[in-house]
């Protein structure tokens, strides 16, 4: 069962090194989907040429061995490019080679004709590939620079150029059949990306929504629960402190009950916006539920977590909101918890929902934190 399972793992491994080799956590799905193809095209373009190399030297033919064999080291080198795991563009540099390579060997094939002259046949391969690793812009311009060439090899005075003698029927019907392919490819790669771009937006659409808040447009619970997640493995491998702090707007059912549901809306989303202002670039917050904010603050103490909750305190309070007609001054209490690695986010949110509850009960618009709960619980 072991010995089963580490044959499993070396195929995995192997497979991996083939086809996945070059893919990174921060590339999107369609540069992973073009590695992926770019690893798949340069084995079995280095496998063919190799092949036909080996043939075409034991056939004598040597100048069309030795370029297909060099051929067959350039597919190679680009796979080795996209193996340099610390090669920071392999993605871009690894394809950019693997076309200039292709077009140079179709040249070749067109101006010596390759084996019985049946080298132009294999140009068709070209446009798919320039458009697909190349994209639209590019890859016309290398199947364009392409058939320049090869209208120059073809109609060359006295075929100078040629080593093979094709028909002029042949040349024409060759340009026109590799226009009508470039045409094409060009028309589907055009399709392909505009449906991903589509789909993308659509993807990404979606995925806002659900990790963020309709009318704030902050994160909602599912949205910084994701995050908590990554900033409390983050802490625990660098040994930082990380605080959480629970906010409630005072008094909210009384803005709903005086302005309606649209006013209370108005002091939701100018809160939100307040709040944003308020914290630095590493901190989040996020509309826990109704009137509820939280706020996650890497590398923050519960001390200093307390300090800057007394300062986003003081800012709401005075910074009112108009409503209506009415210029209205909003306030929030807040509760504040560091978060012991050791115990997890569940009691850390418990004591800073404790906390809240003591500032609530302490007269509202105020700063409570969980190491002082006992000693304001006497007071």
């Amino acid at each position: 069962m072991k010995q089963t399972q580490n044959q499993h793992s070396r195929i995995k491994r192997f497979y991996h090194s083939l086809i996945l080799s070059g893919c990174r956590e921060e590339h999107d799905e369609d540069t992973r989907r073009k590695i992926v193809v770019i690893n798949l095209f340069a084995i079995v373009g280095m496998s063919i040429t190799l092949v036909l190399g080996i043939n075409a030297v034991l056939t004598r033919d040597d100048i069309l061995g030795i370029v297909l064999l060099v051929s067959s080291a350039m597919f190679g080198l680009c796979k080795g490019i996209l193996l340099h795991s610390k090669l920071q563009h392999s993605h871009v540099i690894a394809p950019a080679m693997l076309v200039t390579c292709l077009m140079f060997l179709m040249l070749y094939l067109v101006a010596q004709g390759g084996v019985a002259g049946t080298g132009p046949l294999w140009i068709f391969v070209l446009p798919p590939v320039a458009m697909f690793f190349s994209g639209i812009r590019y890859g016309v311009l290398f199947v364009g620079l392409f058939m320049a060439f090869c209208i120059l090899i073809l109609f060359y005075p006295d075929d100078a150029l040629l080593g093979v003698n094709y028909s002029h029927e042949f040349r024409v019907r060759l340009l026109l059949s590799f226009a009508t392919v470039t045409f094409l490819s060009a028309f589907y790669e055009h399709s392909r990306q505009t449906s991903f771009t589509i789909i993308r937006d659509i993807s990404e659409k979606f995925e806002r929504q659900a990790l963020f808040d309709a009318l704030t447009q902050l994160l909602n619970r599912r949205g910084i629960q994701k995050l908590i997640t990554h900033e409390t493995n983050r802490a625990q491998r660098q040994k930082e402190p990380l605080s959480v702090v629970l906010c409630d707007i005072d008094r909210f059912k009384q803005v709903n009950d005086n302005y309606g549901h649209d006013g209370g809306d108005i002091v939701l989303e100018h809160v939100a916006r307040l709040f944003e202002s308020a914290i630095r670039k590493q901190d989040a917050v996020a509309r826990w539920g109704g009137e509820e904010f939280l706020f996650v603050l890497p590398t923050t103490d519960e001390t200093n977590a307390t300090i800057l909750a007394e300062k986003i305190r003081q800012h709401l309070a005075n910074t009112p909101v108009n409503v209506g007609d009415t210029s209205l001054t909003v306030t929030a209490s807040f509760g504040v918890a560091e978060l012991q690695l050791s115990s997890g986010l569940d009691q850390a949110l418990s004591l800073a929902d404790k906390a809240l509850y003591l500032a609530k009960e302490k007269g509202r618009n105020k700063v409570v934190s969980a190491s002082s709960l006992g000693t304001m619980a006497e007071v």
